[in-house]
């Protein structure tokens, strides 16, 4: 039977791959002659939301696969931009190289999650729904392989939304220290959380970041404690109730990396500001941070030394941090790429 279609499209993190996902391949496949599935949220960090480099996905989604089907998919990364346009033009890019029409955009919509919003951004594809009465929450499934105290336990809890392959997967894994790190920091993560869940209000935090670049290098410290511990971040912290951000932004400059620099010569230096306001940008919540660009004139490095939230603070290179991305904390590569036009 001839294929409708040249090539189906689906589009998702895969952080677990589970049976969900797997209608929406099965889809695919039959009514194309190739699949092309896009592997949300790669090149970054692990955290509890993206354990799961874009490689280990991959590998998950095809171990589901006769070898025949998996010589029809085709799985390619694709990074968060924090930005709808960006995001669909490199969407679209990689679909091009595959064909230039006769194209399908397989998914599911759920009423109530904002996550799927982006199955209306082409409209010169055919989309293809898949209803599916199966209720499937991706964060509870990660939320249970990483609560159990016992991985099997754990994997017994999910194993009727994940198909055996992927279950063999998530076990194996289990077994690497990544799993013991992202399981001490989705413990942190969660008990931070729930400080704040009696609240009768949805809870916004503000913080406040430095971009400081002088002598084409940028300062960035490693982060000591979770979230994140051991990965680079830009300076910076929440912002207190008394100040404003700005001030918020020297305040935590000051405090982590004792930089060697009166107030009044980061002033004169400061260049511009952005607000970084993604909702999914922060695994701990929701997290709103202007970001505060500080162009140092003169040819001597500042005197610097890690204190307060930071193990160590550094000058890099920055033709040196495209090859960093994934050793970044939340989307704080995404934010020198905005000042600094990394790529």
């Amino acid at each position: 039977m001839k294929k409708k279609f040249k090539v189906a499209v689906v589009i998702g993190r895969h952080q677990i791959s589970h049976v969900g996902h797997e209608l929406l391949k099965r889809k695919a496949l039959e009514i194309a002659e190739q699949v092309i599935i896009i592997i949300g949220s790669s090149f970054q960090s692990r955290n509890p939301r993206n354990p799961f480099k874009w490689t280990e996905r991959r590998e998950m989604i095809l171990s589901t696969l006769s070898e025949e089907d998996r010589a029809r998919t085709v799985c390619v990364p694709i990074r968060d931009y924090y930005n709808d346009e960006r995001w669909n033009t490199e969407v679209k890019r990689i679909v091009g190289e595959y064909a230039a029409q006769d194209i399908a955009l397989v998914g599911h919509k759920k009423e109530t999650d904002i996550d799927t919003y982006y199955l209306d951004n082409f409209q010169e594809w055919s989309y293809l729904p898949v209803e599916s009465d199966i209720k499937i929450d991706a964060s509870e499934l990660r939320s249970i392989y990483f609560e159990a105290e016992d991985v099997d336990v754990s994997l017994s809890a999910i194993s009727d939304w994940i198909l055996p392959p992927v279950k063999q997967f998530l076990k194996a894994w289990s077994l690497r220290a990544e799993y013991r790190e992202l399981v001490k920091e989705y413990k942190q993560v969660k008990h931070e959380q729930d400080l704040w869940r009696g609240s009768p209000y949805p809870v916004i935090f503000s913080t406040a970041d430095a971009v400081v670049k002088i002598n084409n290098s940028v300062l960035l410290g490693k982060r000591k404690h979770c979230p994140g511990k051991g990965l680079w971040a830009l300076p910076g912290g929440f912002v207190e109730k008394d100040e404003r951000v700005f001030t918020a932004a020297l305040r935590e400059l000051k405090e982590e990396t004792q930089i060697g620099l009166m107030p009044v010569t980061l002033i004169n230096d400061f260049k511009a500001v952005k607000v970084f306001d993604h909702p999914k940008r922060s695994c701990r919540g929701r997290v709103i941070t202007h970001a505060h660009f500080f162009d140092l004139r003169g040819a001597k490095f500042p005197a610097i030394k890690a204190a307060d939230d930071l193990k160590e603070v550094t000058w890099i290179a920055i033709d040196q941090l495209n090859d960093m991305e994934e050793l970044f904390f939340e989307d704080h590569f995404h934010i020198l790429n905005e000042f600094l036009g990394l790529r």
